[in-house]
């Protein structure tokens, strides 16, 4: 038996015996632990090529959260958790990395990509930028900051930076094929057209006009558009109306700002009266396709009887809210004061929102709801004929009346089912349909009464009005061909009933875009 001085030395040489083999069996243990981790990542790695992403991600994301430093691990997981659409996941990751790792050139290529394709323009910015000042990786940054620029519709930029990507020698499939494109949407073009419309007051319209374009930059466009319509009305009332407008419209990309001026003159009649047209636009895209516009414009007025011959020219100021999702979603708000010679306005509110309900291979149905309110300051309802004959008592009697020389809504409120639809026939070949149908619509109808005068026996006739409820619709139908990527043909058609008229139309046109030697150019 020991006595106690020797237990406690058997028990300290023990003790210390345990604690060796403690301290031999930790560096053994963590050379087992990283022995697995690096079976995960080759097992991760296997999976990945394999086409098991889910699985490729489970066995990775222990591993990075114990070794947040191994930077390929990081980058394996990141690009994996993107193609399975965890894209908050990816991002997490790759921020987290990036700050570990600001220099590592494949880590920012590799998340630049993402950006790109999950359209965060500002960061892709910030991110892939810094490589411009690396050689080896500079077409690729080119490359990826072009296309951003492309897809935000900044053609001048995107144009810039794909072409030195392509001198920098990127290997990007597409950046060539996206100059293409830049090159054709940029391309001059010429079109014709020819329209002729009826309606029943009654009015017939004859007119023919053409576009010419020039991008004197890539967001940068002037247009000149000449045109001559002629008008009657039986076979009595003819007039003719020459028109030239010169305008140009700019994109500013780095402020999202759209600029537009026209000027334009015109003469109705030969040797008759001229006068001018103007239009001044900006509007400023938003975020979320969202876009804010405002214009003011002077135009011709000729859509009565009267306007014929009592030359109406309008001035029209407008605000509006656009809104132009990708995904099918198409709306405006907009408020408008139009202004008439004679010092009279008229006012209209109205709201519109088209939604996607069936896409695919081309084509598309969207339905939709509108609102509308319009009214007059005054009314310019009058006799039809001031020889109508008097008294009532006379069997002829019919006060008879007409919009001279424009119409004047009063009160005029709409809603409206709408509907729009676009049918790939063949891929040159379009079919465009879309309409409204008011479902509830009033107004108050002017009439014309007698009234008795300040004189006995005297008769007058005066303004009163009617509520009523009535249903105006439209429809509209275009086909389009394309037989080759510069020619395009166009045939619409149109119908419509208004509150006091009831129309068709029908027009073709041909454009011709050149674009030919624009991307004989890009393929030198």
């Amino acid at each position: 038996m020991l006595h106690a001085p020797h237990r406690i030395v058997y028990s300290n040489i023990r003790t210390s015996i345990l604690g060796v083999a403690i301290l031999l069996a930790l560096p053994r243990s963590a050379r087992a632990q990283d022995r697995d981790d690096g079976s995960r990542v080759t097992e991760a790695t296997r999976r990945r090529d394999a086409g098991d992403l889910p699985g490729a991600a489970e066995l990775l994301r222990p591993y990075v959260r114990r070794h947040p430093e191994e930077l390929e691990a990081a980058r394996l997981l990141a690009q994996i958790l993107y193609w399975i659409k965890d894209f908050p996941g990816a991002r997490q990751l790759y921020e987290e990395t990036l700050a570990l790792h600001p220099n590592d050139v494949p880590l920012r290529l590799q998340y630049g990509r993402m950006l790109l394709e999950t359209v965060d323009a500002a960061r892709l910015g910030e991110v892939v930028t810094p490589l411009l000042d690396v050689p080896a990786a500079r077409g690729q940054a080119q490359a990826l900051l072009g296309t951003s620029a492309y897809w935000q519709g900044d053609l001048s930029a995107a144009k810039r930076l794909l072409s030195a990507a392509l001198r920098a020698g990127s290997t990007q499939a597409d950046v060539r094929g996206q100059l293409r494109e830049i090159a054709a949407l940029t391309a001059p073009w010429v079109r014709v057209a020819s329209d002729l419309r009826h309606d029943d007051q009654p009015l017939e319209r004859l007119g023919v006009g053409a576009d010419a374009g020039w991008f004197l930059t890539p967001l940068t466009v002037l247009t000149a558009h000449p045109t001559s319509s002629w008008l009657r009305s039986g076979d009595s009332l003819a007039i003719t109306v020459s028109a030239a407008v010169v305008r140009l419209t700019h994109y500013a990309a780095g402020i999202r700002t759209e600029l537009e001026a026209a000027v334009g003159a015109l003469q109705r009649t030969a040797g008759g009266a001229t006068d001018w047209t103007g239009r001044l636009g900006i509007g400023v895209r938003l975020p979320r396709h969202f876009a804010l516009r405002a214009r003011g414009e002077r135009e011709v007025y000729l859509y009565t009887l009267a306007s014929l011959t009592t030359p109406v020219m309008t001035s029209t100021g407008t605000a509006l809210l656009a809104w132009n999702h990708p995904r099918g979603w198409l709306g405006e708000a907009a408020v408008q004061r139009q202004w008439y010679p004679d010092k009279n306005a008229i006012s209209t509110a109205y709201v519109w929102v088209l939604a996607p309900v069936a896409r695919g291979g081309g084509s598309q149905l969207q339905i939709g709801y509108g609102a509308s309110a319009q009214n007059a300051d005054e009314s310019r309802f009058v006799l039809a004929s001031p020889q109508q004959p008097y008294p009532p008592t006379d069997p002829r009697f019919s006060l008879d009346g007409r919009y001279v020389p424009y119409y004047t809504p009063a009160n005029l409120v709409t809603h409206s089912a709408l509907a729009a639809a676009t049918a790939r026939l063949a891929p040159s070949i379009t079919l465009r349909l879309n309409g409204s149908y008011a479902v509830r619509a009033t107004d108050d109808k002017p009439v014309l009464v007698t009234s008795a005068g300040p004189t006995p026996g005297q008769t007058v006739v005066v303004r009163s009005s009617n509520r009523r409820t009535f249903s105006p619709w439209i429809g509209r139908a275009a086909l389009e061909l394309a037989p080759t990527g510069a020619l395009t043909l166009a045939a619409t058609g149109e119908i419509m009933r208004t509150a006091f008229y009831t129309a068709a139309s029908a027009g073709v046109q041909v454009g011709y875009r050149f674009t030919g030697a624009a991307v004989r150019r890009v393929e030198r």
